[in-house]
């Protein structure tokens, strides 16, 4: 015959067993209802929605600028604020003493104080020294850019808007609010931007993102977001 602590012991588990029980009820009846009501929802279909607006893509407006071209150049410390190194000749008879270096292209970190005329024997290259603003420790490196020339009229565009394929470069270029596949040609290109010398004009829509889900004349429904910022940041200068 069970003593009373033995009933009281027998009633603790019950109400947790049965506790467990409910709570398990209770999510299975909540999935059921939050399935039901996913059910009812209208299903949205992409291919639907793309015919009806247009691929979503964003856009910036390409205009034609002044392009500032630099040229990095390697300098070891010589002593103190001196450092040396040395340029090709073609780039020799854009520099002048007194001409900014920048690490930046912002803010200067010092200037051009001598260009040798002499061919140095050793590297097939013209020494150049510079005179930083701050010390370097004795034959330390740096890299420093200096503006080298100004390309007219130029159309830039980001690297990562570019397309290969089968050997031709391509852009995405928005047209009557329907994309169109253009062939481009390059000029110079590096980490900031490629010049582009053939294939759009100024004023051009290029397409920034949404490439991969386009095809040619599909319709498309442009986004506004930070295209623009974007290509005054990385392609304005070469």
């Amino acid at each position: 015959m069970m003593n009373k602590k033995s009933i009281k012991n027998l009633n603790r588990k019950t109400k947790v067993y049965a506790g467990i029980i409910l709570f398990f009820l209770v999510s299975v009846f909540i999935r059921i209802g939050l399935v039901q009501r996913g059910r009812g929802r209208a299903i949205v279909s992409f291919v639907s929605e793309w015919a009806q607006n247009g691929k979503p893509v964003t856009v910036a407006e390409i205009k034609a600028t002044n392009i500032p071209v630099y040229t990095k150049l390697s300098v070891r410390c010589v002593s103190g604020k001196r450092a040396a190194g040395f340029v090709t000749g073609d780039i020799k008879d854009k520099l002048k003493p007194g001409q900014e270096v920048f690490t930046d292209k912002i803010k200067p970190c010092g200037m051009i104080v001598a260009i040798s005329g002499e061919l140095d024997t050793d590297t097939g290259m013209f020494p150049v020294e510079i005179e930083l603003n701050a010390a370097l420790g004795p034959g330390e490196l740096v890299v420093v850019t200096v503006h080298t020339d100004t390309l007219p009229n130029a159309l830039v565009v980001p690297n990562e808007v570019l397309d290969f394929s089968g050997g031709e470069y391509y852009l995405w270029k928005v047209e009557n609010k329907k994309a169109k596949r253009v062939k481009v040609t390059l000029g110079s290109r590096n980490g900031y931007g490629t010049l582009i010398s053939e294939g759009i004009n100024s004023g051009d829509l290029i397409v920034f993102s949404g490439r991969s889900i386009l095809s040619e004349n599909d319709k498309v429904r442009i986004i506004c977001d930070e295209a623009s910022r974007l290509i005054n940041a990385k392609g304005r200068s070469l």
